[in-house]
């Protein structure tokens, strides 16, 4: 399980787009309300870290992994969870 920071539909399927693309993650659910992604993946294809870098990348925070200003700056207005 990961915590990641979104706020509505769009964010839910853009995150588990995001840690689908993974090579090995056979699924991922992430739950608005708790922030939390439930992942099932192969250990000996990929981690838990490199989803979370691969979500960070798509624009969202992860407890690992920041997204960069310019990727989150890209990212719907209804999607900026930042303060």
């Amino acid at each position: 399980m990961l915590a990641v920071q979104g706020l509505c539909e769009m964010c839910k399927d853009r995150i588990e787009k995001a840690a689908k693309s993974v090579s090995g993650v056979t699924s991922a659910s992430w739950d608005i309300k708790t922030k939390q992604l439930h992942l099932n993946f192969d250990p000996v294809k990929t981690s838990a870290d490199a989803v979370a870098k691969a979500i960070a990348k798509a624009g969202h925070d992860t407890d690992k992994y920041k997204a960069d200003k310019a990727t989150y700056d890209a990212l719907p207005a209804c999607c900026k969870y930042r303060g």
